[in-house]
């Protein structure tokens, strides 16, 4: 299954030769994508962002298959959408998202996780984030608000919240996603600072902080970390906006510590 290994990485740099790493597809079957979710996500990985339209130029699956496969990727967390002059452009997310979605399923799928952890390297070298510009990804769904928490994990920085919501998550995400997630941070010793409204029932841990701010004062919640901004909008079907970039980061980062400092 493996015997792509031996060809070098200098072939996958080429976007329109795409034979090669399509023997990748057979994996992406065996944990549960389809045979056209896992054509449209290589795909994605090559073109870093593209219109549905281009995406279907580039196989044989006609547009509104294309659109099915796409919606699909995006409940499993594995892409993401931006809007630009009214038109959706699709983009793969970190590959690092099919092990996560491998370990919720790690009972029935656990022999093929080892398979994946020896290919993710070279998926990974497919995937080409635009640097120049903010990185700007749209999650639909409780997947997004699981990929920015596994996310935080991974990135390890200090987490400061605007209007944390706190108990709030536990209408969208199970008890026992939440707690993991706590022990994660517990274990990786990750701090956290954090503004409520006065009234929210937060989640207390132990490496966080706390300050109260009216009501009325903010009715959005925002994380911080790293080199990211996140937006949570906490309607029936959630949305999660992540913005990547230092210098957008920044501005929040001196915002929060403008008014840690002024509240009391």
């Amino acid at each position: 299954m493996l015997y792509i290994i031996g060809t070098t990485l200098e072939r996958f740099k080429y976007k329109e030769d795409i034979s090669g790493f399509m023997a990748h597809k057979d994996l992406l079957l065996d944990i549960g994508l389809t045979n056209n979710e896992a054509e449209v996500y290589l795909i994605l990985l090559t073109l870093n962002e593209a219109l549905a339209s281009e995406i279907a130029g580039k196989t044989k699956i006609s547009r509104p298959h294309v659109y099915d496969s796409l919606n699909k990727l995006i409940a499993k967390g594995m892409s993401a959408y931006v809007i630009k002059s009214g038109k959706k452009y699709f983009k793969p997310t970190d590959p690092i998202k099919i092990l996560e979605y491998i370990k919720e399923r790690e009972l029935e799928l656990k022999q093929k996780q080892k398979v994946i952890e020896q290919v993710l390297p070279e998926l990974k070298a497919l995937f080409q984030p635009l640097k120049e510009k903010p990185k700007v990804e749209i999650y639909e769904g409780v997947e997004g608000i699981k990929t920015i928490l596994d996310n935080i994990i991974r990135t390890g920085k200090e987490l400061l919240s605007f209007n944390t919501l706190g108990k709030e998550f536990l209408e969208y995400l199970p008890e026992h996603i939440i707690k993991r997630y706590l022990n994660e941070r517990k274990k990786n010793k990750i701090k956290s600072r954090q503004f409520y409204v006065k009234g929210a029932k937060i989640i207390r841990h132990f490496m966080a902080r706390y300050k109260e701010i009216p009501r009325e004062f903010s009715q959005v919640t925002l994380f911080v970390y790293g080199n990211n901004v996140v937006m949570f909008i906490l309607i029936k079907y959630p949305l999660t906006i992540k913005i990547e970039s230092k210098e957008v980061a920044k501005l929040y980062k001196d915002q929060f510590e403008f008014m840690w400092e002024k509240i009391r």
